[in-house]
């Protein structure tokens, strides 16, 4: 009887093994594969945009322990024109934080801090230029960070799947349209106007905070006078002029500033605290975002001033943000 009971025990124990084994046909252990799926979805319309905007990734994986490299990988080109772009890992089972840079290869416009460091926290991004002046059309740059990100042993588990986790990408760049616009007719020229915007966003941390001290002046990369309308006698006047800035990340504790200045006599006729403008258009229409969620999905923003006849800032006309008229920040009470 007592035999018959281990017996039992036995076979139960061995079915209990099988389980959580994996079969394979030459009963070898169990394979463990692990991969990285990339998205960017964290847009205005909540779209898969990986494939159409992200032309470059620098993916590096990092202990979570000691926080020193185990792994690292770049692309770019045709391979990354698919939305459900993945790469395989070759790690082994173990607990890691996996920070991906986009857009890195895509232009010069961007570089890493210290290039040869292989620890997490020194894996910062600045702009790439020796002045703190940019004036260029910067090109794309894109970061996600996942902490603590653990990959079983498929022999502990009894499986054979394949175990992805997934980045979420966030985009660092923007596009700022500056409008002038005369209602009177007065014509605008390129050199009437000096514009800028000063932000302390010339350096990402490894978490995309922005790096304390680093500040940067933006300048348009163009200026365009605009035909708006036609004069007494029919001939067409170009009574608005409008500048493209390219600029870096927007964050809601940031105090980047638009200033433009008068040419004529040097005067500033404009200055607004940025970020806190551009908030003004979230409105309860996007309430269920947070502050920085919206400046993160949204990347190109126009903003009009009307200007009066002696080229100076109508307030009475309010501000224009994306074509929706408010009262800037400064004048309202609060």
């Amino acid at each position: 009887m007592k035999i018959r009971h281990l017996n039992n025990i036995c076979i139960s124990f061995l079915a209990a093994v099988a389980l959580a084994s994996c079969i394979t046909a030459d009963f070898t252990e169990c394979p463990n594969e692990y991969e990285l799926k990339i998205v960017f979805d964290r847009n205005m319309l909540f779209a898969y945009a990986f494939a159409s905007q992200v032309k470059s990734v620098d993916i590096k994986v990092f202990d979570s322990k000691t926080g020193r490299e185990v792994y690292s990988f770049s692309d770019e080109g045709s391979s990354l024109e698919v939305e459900d772009y993945r790469i395989s890992l070759p790690i082994p089972p173990g607990s890691y934080d996996i920070l991906c840079w986009g857009g890195m290869a895509e232009g010069n416009s961007f570089c890493y801090v210290n290039p040869a460091a292989d620890i997490l926290e020194h894996q910062n991004v600045c702009l790439n230029t020796e002045t703190d002046i940019s004036d260029k059309k910067l090109n794309n740059l894109f970061h996600g960070l996942s902490r603590n990100v653990t990959f079983i042993d498929n022999n502990i588990i009894g499986s054979s799947e394949v175990q992805t986790h997934t980045v979420y990408l966030t985009k660092d760049t923007n596009r700022v349209y500056v409008m002038l616009h005369n209602l009177d007719g007065t014509e605008l020229q390129e050199s009437n106007f000096m514009f800028s915007i000063s932000s302390g966003n010339a350096e990402m941390s490894y978490d995309n905070t922005l790096e304390a001290g680093r500040k940067v002046t933006y300048k348009p990369w163009d200026i365009t006078p605009i035909l708006t309308e036609t004069d007494i006698s029919g001939h067409p006047v170009k009574s608005a002029l409008a500048a493209e800035l390219s600029i870096g990340r927007l964050m809601t504790k940031a105090d980047s500033r638009l200033d433009i200045y008068r040419v004529s006599d040097g005067e500033q006729i404009i200055s607004i605290p940025l970020e806190r403008n551009l908030l003004l258009y979230k409105g309860r229409h996007y309430d269920y975002m947070t502050d920085q969620e919206y400046l993160d999905r949204q990347d190109d923003y126009a903003i009009t001033f009307i200007l009066d006849k002696n080229n100076n800032w109508d307030k009475a006309a309010m501000i224009y943000i994306n074509n929706w008229a408010t009262p800037p920040v400064q004048y309202q009470e609060w």
